[in-house]
């Protein structure tokens, strides 16, 4: 029984690996995002205000002679840079303390430490008002808006002063 347990964990990790990655998968549908979801491989998906930032691309644009990647903003998206807006999403921590005030917000849970989010529009960069506890569950956030199409660090959104919205 031994070789049998040997041969199967192997070929049961190969499996899992093939198995395409729902999670990656961009959705920009509510309902089809919905439908993902139900798949219990499907990484869980924030969906409150990310919908809006969704028309974002990126090309390549040479800065300081260095050929890299800045945002190409619809005008629906550029209408919102200094507006009031409301996103919820997961809390990724810049730092090792419990509370933070400086954080990012992913549209996709953490559940790889490795693998950041598929596309330009899936993190916002996040200064709040006052700390936030991290935590593992979604946060509802409320603050001003900023677009940076030219960030250096591929962060094309900024929440500035943060509030959390409770859940209503």
């Amino acid at each position: 029984m031994a070789p049998l347990k040997a041969l199967l964990v192997p070929v049961l990790l190969l499996l899992y690996m093939t198995t395409p990655a729902l999670a990656f998968k961009e959705v920009k549908d509510p309902a089809k995002a919905a439908q993902i979801h139900d798949d219990p491989r499907a990484v869980p998906r924030a969906t409150l205000g990310w919908d809006k930032l969704a028309g974002t691309t990126e090309t390549e644009k040479r800065i300081r002679d260095v050929e890299r990647p800045v945002a190409v903003f619809t005008p629906d998206i550029q209408a919102l840079d200094g507006k009031t807006f409301l996103v919820a999403g997961f809390f990724l921590p810049l730092d090792t303390g419990e509370r933070s005030r400086s954080f990012l917000l992913s549209s996709l849970a953490p559940t790889c430490p490795f693998c950041p989010p598929p596309g330009p529009a899936d993190l916002i960069q996040v200064s709040a008002a006052e700390p936030v506890t991290a935590t593992l569950d979604q946060v509802r956030l409320q603050g001003t808006l900023r677009l940076s199409a030219e960030d250096e660090n591929g962060i094309y959104f900024h929440l500035e002063d943060a509030r959390v919205v409770p859940n209503s």
